[in-house]
């Protein structure tokens, strides 16, 4: 448990370092973080799907992730602005069909296909939204990406602490074994709490078309939360199929990359399709 609160501390020591350099020296330092998460993030799933995957898999998704940020950024900055969304997706794309064309070659099965193309999108498919939250703007950008950061802890902390002292009957047994269905309620209200947090804190920076943005939030730390469910028990599917208890080991006492901000990936591409309707 001590381990587990130190890791914790240093992993928002590290987040506050990466909001104050996307604040004061220049918001584009965001991508840097996203790089990381994208390679390590890519480097843990291929880890993972290694023994299952077609051979070169591993090797090939490390280049893919180290490349995708990247070529985002060129296109986004150099090329056409607003087109790095595009060629992102396009790389993806085109790596999965990479591998379909190999498998059918090899005459593998789709099961074959799916875990070696999983690398290729679990988590570039999500870090692709966080650019694109990033590039939002300096205040909308920031609401986006604090929110995807702050709902998922609070979610998780308040779960904890009402599935603990409640119980009852388990979420997804079969996934997550520890998961319980008031865990999951507290959870959502947890996300609540966390969103409307950065509502009065931020309110100055907050424009959105609504008729209620004290509600909005609200709506969107309850849902948020039910979308980093989601994301938890994807991850943990992963893990259950790969016969692993964590992505990495980084992180002492929370394992990996991808175990911290597995409830994040999902809930940064939820909350930027949200805040591009509002």
């Amino acid at each position: 448990m001590l381990k587990r609160i130190i890791t914790g501390a240093g992993y928002v020591v590290v987040m506050l370092a990466v909001f104050l350099l996307r604040e004061f020296v220049d918001y584009r330092a965001f991508h840097l973080f996203t790089l990381f998460i994208t390679v390590v993030g890519t480097f843990e799933a291929a880890r993972a799907v290694t023994p299952w995957a077609i051979k070169g898999t591993f090797s090939t998704a490390i280049i893919f992730s180290g490349l995708l940020v990247p070529i985002y950024l060129a296109v986004e900055y150099m090329i056409l602005g607003g087109y790095g969304f595009i060629s992102a997706i396009l790389l993806i794309v085109l790596a999965v069909l990479v591998i379909g064309a190999i498998c059918l070659i090899k005459k593998s099965g789709i099961k074959t296909f799916l875990v070696s193309a999983l690398p290729f999108i679990y988590p570039a498919i999500f870090t692709v939204f966080m650019l694109c939250a990033n590039e939002m703007g300096k205040d909308q950008g920031f609401i986006v990406l604090l929110l995807s950061f702050v709902i998922s802890p609070y979610s998780d902390t308040l779960a904890y602490f009402v599935g603990s002292l409640i119980g009852g009957k388990k979420l997804c047994p079969k996934l997550s074994p520890k998961k319980t269905w008031s865990g999951a309620i507290g959870g959502t209200v947890g996300g609540a709490i966390g969103a409307v947090l950065v509502y009065f804190i931020f309110k100055s920076r907050i424009s959105v078309n609504f008729f209620s943005p004290l509600l909005l939030f609200v709506l969107i730390g309850v849902v948020g939360s039910i979308v980093g469910i989601f994301g938890d028990l994807f991850e943990s599917f992963i893990k259950r199929r790969a016969g692993i208890k964590d992505m990495g080991n980084l992180l002492p006492g929370h394992g990996g990359v991808l175990d911290r901000v597995d409830s994040t990936l999902f809930l940064v591409t939820f909350l930027y399709l949200i805040f591009l309707i509002v």
